[in-house]
């Protein structure tokens, strides 16, 4: 193919010399006019007008009509025209890196120019396409290192985890701690209700609990003291806001090159929650949309000047191998299942000089979680049980019989919540106190709300899931005995049973010779080796096998007659009186087979009216401390999240936290059936003296 080459010269000609084209349509405003002439005095011309040769010989212009109208008289020199090239080049390049790489992309279309094409075409406004970026922040981080007694250190103090560390040289850096407080109200700006577009005026607790002592202390050789941080506090106090204000800290002002920002929730939504925060807070923010790009696809917020990148992540472990972290933001990390992104994350920061594993969350229901262990670990930080100069701790919450009492208090009439000012920092700013009185009335009017209340307002942890066990209650029956203490006494048993991949269980309950009220409960759980293996992410399966309190059930499927081969080795140790069961997973038959010596069958199908009574019965042994358990890991785990359903007539039966959760509770289900037998001994329930109930309703 040949291409005609239909340019003859470049010639150099006053701009007022050449002809308009009498078809050129275009009109260009005063103010468009006005940003060319501002492009032109930084950059000047580099690139030439097209025109043609008309037959007179004078010049009509094709293309550059307002770059000719600007400059009508201007002559531009071969040296001018390097100079400007270099000029031009250089703000390319400045485009190029606020597009991440994108320059040529185009967004919304291909008749959309880019930033850059706008400069170069002299089309530019910046009320229309934005600042031209910035290299970095006029924000200069102080040295970490300083020299200072120990006595001035005092002030600093919080508790025996400060005094440890100062023993170990470490110091507080106040203009460290100064410099990251400022940068909140200097860069960042709230973007939702009252304060939206206010600078982010941390308040005194902030400041004080969090802020400083985060930033500003630091270790011998200057560089962070604090690593890992565990933030509980209640709901609705400004977690969420604080979180994406800190990430957007460690990823412009930390001064950290390459800095890898992630925001991590149980899934991508949770995650999101700060991270969209954070997006909000950059737009929201003159000085940071200069120098930030946020990418709304993949949900990414760009810093050029230090090549760092902060985005959202969800809690599963799938593709996070081989990240190299500056800063984790964990938002709600009682709301994560397994522990496997969380054993990573640990690796995650190795390369890292001084990273961040920010953690802040509201208090769960889960005793077996990661959250809880972190919990935990706070706590004994906190009372100077443990010491770890790394790690940052800091639990707002109150005991449950203070929160109780407060409940009771409002319940009576009170209207002052003195308990709940002392765990909740943002009562009267960003929580109003009487609002907070509404929500503890309506939970005293529908007392399935009340542990709730307890976990989100008063920091109480699990508290249980509809109005039934509490961790208190459940410890309280807590008690080391074994399969020999026990063996002499009669018993009942219950089996949940599973065909597939779920966990299967066997309970036993004993009654206390001489007595009728007073028993004890042991429990074995098997599982299918895929499901531990599949689900081992979630929650510790491997840890209960090799404790010996979960067996293998099976390769890929609970084989049923391996599991209760065993279970007859379990019974055979026992005088067994019956074992309740439900027909449509245990065929009568086979189970009299592998356990001969199981006594009395009896079928127990699993429906409300036959949960009802030993349900009742059950939660009323725990609470007056009369059935003891022998602290068995899973059992305890599944007693955690337990939730019972109720209908109108009051009727009850146990349920899992959500349909097709993973969290089972088929230790607790066996117990309660396990009971049914002992219940008969005493007389006939009224639904048996009664026969068939039928609830009418309106």
């Amino acid at each position: 193919m040949s291409i005609r080459d239909r340019i003859k010269e470049l010639r150099r000609v006053k701009a007022s010399t050449l002809h308009a084209n009498p078809r050129n349509w275009r009109t260009h405003p005063k103010a468009q006019q006005e940003a060319l002439q501002g492009i032109l005095s930084e950059v000047g011309y580099a690139d030439a007008i097209l025109a043609r040769e008309l037959p007179d010989g004078d010049l009509e212009i094709i293309d550059g009509h307002m770059r000719a109208e600007t400059t009508p008289d201007e002559m531009i020199t071969r040296d001018q025209a390097l100079e400007a090239d270099k000029k031009l080049a250089a703000q390319r390049r400045k485009i190029r890196e606020f597009l991440g790489g994108g320059g040529n992309s185009r967004g919304g279309g291909q008749n959309k120019k880019t930033l850059e094409e706008h400069v170069r075409d002299g089309t530019y406004r910046k009320d229309r396409h934005g600042a031209i970026p910035t290299s970095s922040l006029d924000f200069k981080k102080p040295p970490g290192k300083i020299t200072a007694s120990v006595k001035s250190q005092i002030k600093w103090v919080r508790n025996a985890s400060d005094e440890h560390a100062i023993r170990n040289g470490c110091r507080f850096n106040e203009a460290l701690a100064e410099y990251a407080a400022d940068f909140f109200p200097t860069y960042l700006c709230h973007s939702k209700g009252q304060w939206a577009d206010k600078p982010f005026e941390l308040s005194d607790f902030q400041r004080a609990e969090i802020i400083y002592p985060l930033f500003g202390w630091v270790r011998p050789d200057g560089l962070r003291r604090f690593r890992r941080t565990y933030i509980e506090m209640p709901k609705k106090v400004g977690k969420s806001t604080l979180a994406a204000g800190i990430g957007l800290y460690m990823e412009v002002a930390d001064e950290e090159a390459g800095a890898e920002i992630w925001s991590l929730g149980a899934d991508r939504d949770q995650a999101r929650v700060v991270h969209n925060e954070a997006i909000n807070m950059v737009e929201a923010s003159p000085k940071l949309l200069e120098r930030l790009k946020v990418n709304h696809s993949n949900f990414n917020i760009i810093y050029n000047a230090t090549n760092s990148t902060y985005r959202a992540m969800s809690a599963t472990p799938r593709g996070k191998q081989g990240a190299n972290l500056h800063c984790a933001i964990v938002d709600e990390l009682h709301e994560w299942y397994g522990t496997e992104l969380w054993e990573r994350l640990r690796y995650a920061f190795r390369a890292r000089t001084q990273p961040l594993h920010f953690v802040i969350t509201n208090a769960g229901n889960d005793l077996q979680s990661v959250c809880y262990r972190q919990h935990e670990k706070a706590q004994a930080i906190l009372t100077g049980a443990l010491e770890d100069d790394t790690f940052f701790a800091l639990i707002a919450s109150v005991k449950q019989e203070e929160a109780e009492a407060e409940i009771d208090a409002v319940r009576e009439g009170a209207t002052e919540l003195p308990v709940a000012r002392r765990c909740t920092p943002g009562l009267g700013t960003i929580i109003r106190e009487e609002d907070l009185l509404a929500d503890i009335r309506d939970a005293i009017q529908t007392p399935s709300e009340l542990p709730n209340l307890l976990r989100l307002t008063y920091g109480v942890w699990n508290t249980g899931v509809g109005g039934w066990l509490t961790s208190t209650d459940w410890a309280g029956c807590g008690e080391e005995f074994t399969a020999e203490d026990v063996a002499d006494w009669d018993c009942c048993g219950g089996i949940d049973m599973s065909k597939t991949g779920d966990m299967t269980s066997l309970t036993l309950i004993f009654r206390e010779p001489d007595t009728l009220d007073s028993y004890r409960q042991m429990a074995w759980f098997w599982m299918p080796e895929a499901t531990i293996r599949d689900r081992q992410h979630l929650v510790d399966y491997r840890g209960w096998v090799e404790s010996g309190h979960l067996r293998i059930g099976g390769e890929k499927a609970i084989e049923t007659a391996r599991v209760q081969r065993e279970m007859g080795e379990i019974c055979s140790q026992f005088n067994l009186l019956s074992i309740c069961y439900d027909d449509h997973y245990v065929n009568e038959t086979h189970l009299e087979e592998a356990i001969p010596t199981c006594g009395e069958l009896i079928n127990f199908p699993q429906t409300m009216m036959q949960f009802t009574g030993p349900t009742t019965e059950y939660e009323r042994l725990i609470l007056l401390g009369q059935l003891k358990h022998n602290q068995n890991p899973v059992l305890s785990w599944q007693a955690g999240h337990c939730c019972v359903k109720c209908d109108y007539n009051k009727n009850k039966r146990p349920i899992k936290p959500e349909h097709g959760d993973i969290r089972s509770i088929d230790g607790l289900v066996a117990g309660i059936m396990a009971l049914r037998p002992f219940q008969e001994e005493e007389g006939p329930s009224m639904y048996e003296e009664a026969g068939s109930m039928v609830g009418v309703y309106d």
